[in-house]
């Protein structure tokens, strides 16, 4: 078997001769850890890839059928000369399998070349892994030149009972006993770019684990899921986000997780509804995402409207430029919901933006503790002047700003470090961090030095400025 490894022993053999073995026993005396139980020695070798363990067995006698045993299967079939090849090394493993050396992770990555290339092999290759006592099982396949979707890996779950993390990469999920499918240990799922065939099987998928954790999806441009049920008594966090944004279709989406504490949700969407029914108290999100328009733009704003209602009770959030622009923009939403509970912001925002923006934001989160502000630049728009309207939050309940910013020619981001020092009674701490290089502009001499020394509205209020200096990688080399 070891030679099924040809490719990868071609390039990385080990330069381990018996002389050399022995000459060093004699120097150091008996070696200790050959004399390990078996089991032992298994257990250290699980923590190296499958192919690395190979690499064992010229060690010596003691050590050449051990990786055999090994309760944990980790291969890339870009080591193997071809697909069959790889596909022959796993059965065979998998026949070695058995009491007391049952697998328990099992983690493989397909390269795909659609000038050779026998995917069709792995489908029924899975479909003879033993999955009762697995804990880890992970399915990754990479697109090589020319990929395409009929490369996807089909493939049949069936119940582990022992199943605690599952991440499945470009498969295709058959539907058969989807529905009545139990991962009563399962604690985290990845479904990036997964098929799945109906919203049902999705949602029974979802549901398989009483004790589900982290929950991350990636929405196939493929996949027969309209509507998408995410209900767990146990989900503590949810990352949706879509695979093709070019081929976004309509999704409704609900949620249904009592213990959620963390959404985001990324990229492109054409939500055709969007309802939280359920999240934990304390709740945090992240929106990265640019909304389809649509020629009803009443449907568009209840769309818009219901999402950002639902995040009402959020504590924590961070939106991005592309998000906040295009509420701001769009005819029909041009504001923002009351988050009244909202206590830290982390907000994207350009420096060409309409000069309201900012107070529009900030007036939304009336009883914000902390800000931390990315600004951008557009270019060739012109830079804005900021806006004298005052927000209720910096009067009252303000305590950190901390601003990421590019050195502007008009100074905007120093115009917006002293507004904040200037309105706020209960600012503690203002840190502006500043990028020269990104737009190659200096400060006129003493500008820093008469904002350092300029007044505060609270007492307690310290400035710090910090220069920000890129380090290239041809510097680094």
């Amino acid at each position: 078997m070891e030679k099924l490894f040809y490719k990868s022993q071609k390039r990385k053999r080990l330069r381990v001769s018996s002389t050399s073995i022995r000459e060093g026993e004699e120097r150091v005396g008996k070696d200790l850890i050959s004399l390990l139980p078996e089991p032992l020695l298994c257990h250290i070798l699980s923590f190296l890839t499958t192919e690395q363990a190979v690499w064992t067995s010229v060690l010596s006698s003691r050590w050449r059928h051990l990786w055999k045993f090994v309760p944990r299967l980790e291969l890339d079939s870009f080591d193997f000369t071809n697909d069959k090849v790889c596909v022959d090394f796993i059965h065979k493993y998998l026949a070695l399998q058995g009491k007391p050396y049952y697998l328990r992770e099992f983690k493989l990555t397909i390269d795909h070349d659609i000038f050779d290339s026998e995917a069709s092999l792995y489908g029924p290759c899975l479909g003879g892994v033993d999955m009762r006592r697995l804990e880890t099982f992970q399915i990754k396949n990479k697109l090589g030149r020319g990929g395409f979707d009929d490369f996807r890996t089909r493939l049949t779950l069936s119940a582990c009972e022992a199943l605690v993390c599952l991440k499945l990469h470009f498969v295709r999920l058959n539907d058969d006993d989807l529905e009545s499918l139990s991962l009563p240990c399962l604690k985290i799922m990845f479904l990036e770019d997964v098929v799945m065939p109906s919203d049902s099987a999705a949602e029974a998928l979802i549901s398989s684990s009483p004790v589900l954790e982290v929950l991350k999806i990636s929405l196939s441009r493929d996949d027969f899921v309209v509507a998408l049920r995410v209900c767990s008594p146990s989900l503590n966090s949810f990352t949706l986000k879509r695979v093709n944004p070019i081929y976004a279709r309509g999704h409704s989406v609900v949620i249904d997780a009592p213990k959620l504490e963390y959404l985001s949700l990324m990229d492109y969407y054409h939500f055709r509804s969007f309802e939280i029914i359920s999240k934990a108290e304390s709740f945090k999100v992240d929106i990265d995402v640019e909304f389809e328009l649509m020629t009803d733009y009443l449907s568009e704003q209840k769309i818009i409207d219901n999402l950002l209602n639902s995040f009402s009770g959020v504590k924590v959030m961070t939106i991005s430029w592309k998000t906040l622009q295009f509420i701001h923009s769009s005819p029909q939403t041009n504001f923002l919901p009351k988050f009244h509970g909202l206590t830290r912001l982390r907000v994207s925002m350009c420096l060409n933006a309409s000069p309201q923006l900012l107070p529009i934001v900030l007036e939304s989160c009336p009883n914000l503790k902390h800000l931390t502000l990315e600004l951008l630049i557009h270019y060739p728009e012109v830079i804005a002047r900021l806006s004298t309207v005052l927000p209720r939050c910096l009067v009252s309940s303000l305590v950190s700003v901390e601003m990421d910013s590019p050195v502007t020619e008009i100074a905007t981001e120093l115009d917006l470090s002293r507004y904040f020092m200037k309105n706020s009674t209960t600012l503690k701490k203002v840190v502006l961090r500043l990028n020269q290089s990104s737009t190659g502009e200096k400060h006129k001499p003493g500008v820093l030095e008469q904002l350092i020394e300029s007044p505060r509205r609270s007492a307690l209020c310290q400035f710090e400025v910090i220069p920000v200096v890129t380090i290239s990688e041809s510097s680094i080399a």
